[in-house]
């Protein structure tokens, strides 16, 4: 049973936002969209990886997680995936990485070698997954569950991959996943159904939302430098206008009445979680700020102060649906 699926990451939308928003010939643009696109081909290869999953249906009780963050002992750390079985839980760090691949032993050297032969010496997946079981195994501690964990390295798509010097039973390609899952003994169960239930939804309670800091601070970058309006669903264009109660695009006709949430969603992910009814309509293009009042009146906003101090907070659940941005 899945208790937590994987949704956009807020840097995604966020270096999605800032690149409709910057001109193409501004000095941060190609570093921006750079670090959009491969965060994108990050994001598609934990899909994909959850796509094969998909095909794991085991005969007992289970559960899996998608994204957590988690904090202990001080320490942040991110987990990919997480399969909790009712004698073993399985950690799985999920990579997309274009190229050949050369994996080397003593000291662990994962390189990447691209089409025109040039090679890069990346970091350590294997080593990024141990520093995350370290920290696990220390949350399960604190709450006297004492479980074996085992680990996945997973790369996303199939890759020319060279292994030198040390095992490879726990990498693999995504699309393997399932039939390694099926090899498992699963014996001397440790959690019963209702224990995984229980770990898995407090799993789930404790995961923190990544806040990455706003983009503008991120980029060096300041609201003046970007192209303000409302994005439309339909074309992509910065060109919705209000007019008669609706969002009614310039560019294709196209028109919406909620067109306004996405542009409080990139706000969140450029600037943050704030702001106030006159940067709404700096932002948007609204002349009238009783407009802007109506508007900021929705389920995803609440309101502290009042009159000229009045700040309008934007609440986290504005980004659960991100289907409405295009990309």
């Amino acid at each position: 049973m899945i208790y937590k699926t994987r949704v956009m990451p807020r840097l995604i939308i966020g270096q999605n936002a800032l690149l409709k928003r910057l001109p193409v010939n501004h000095e941060k643009y190609e570093k921006i969209q750079s670090d959009f696109y491969n965060g994108k081909a990050g994001f598609g290869g934990e899909k994909e990886f959850d796509y094969q999953l998909r095909e794991f249906i085991p005969p007992y009780p289970h559960a899996i997680l998608h994204d957590l963050f988690l904090k202990q002992d001080h320490a942040y750390f991110q987990i990919d995936s997480i399969l909790i079985t009712p004698s073993i839980i399985i950690l799985f760090e999920i990579k997309n990485i274009a190229g050949k691949l050369h994996i080397k032993q003593n000291p662990t050297q994962f390189i990447r070698e691209s089409a025109n032969g040039q090679r890069t010496v990346l970091k350590s997946p294997l080593a990024e997954l141990e520093r995350k079981k370290y920290f696990f195994a220390n949350w399960l501690q604190q709450r006297n569950i004492d479980i074996p964990l085992i680990e996945f390295v997973v790369f996303a798509y199939q890759n020319e991959l060279t292994i030198e010097n040390m095992a490879s039973s726990n990498i693999a390609f995504s699309y393997e996943i399932p039939n390694k899952l099926r090899a498992l003994e699963i014996q001397n169960d440790i959690l019963t159904s209702e224990q995984i239930h229980r770990l898995a939804n407090e799993l789930k309670s404790a995961h923190r939302e990544y806040e990455p800091v706003p983009l503008t601070a991120k980029y060096n970058l300041t609201m003046k430098e970007l192209t303000s309006g409302v994005a439309c669903p339909n074309c992509n264009l910065l060109s919705m206008r209000w007019e008669s109660k609706k969002w009614r695009c310039k560019a294709c006709d196209h028109q919406d009445l909620v067109a306004h949430l996405t542009a409080l969603q990139e706000w969140y992910c450029i600037e943050g979680t704030q702001l106030t009814n006159q940067q709404f309509r700096q932002f948007s293009n609204i002349h009238s700020r009783h407009i802007a009042k109506r508007l900021l009146a929705n389920p995803y906003t609440q309101l502290s102060g009042k009159k000229r101090y009045a700040i309008y907070h934007l609440s986290p659940k504005l980004l659960s649906n991100p289907t409405n941005l295009s990309f």
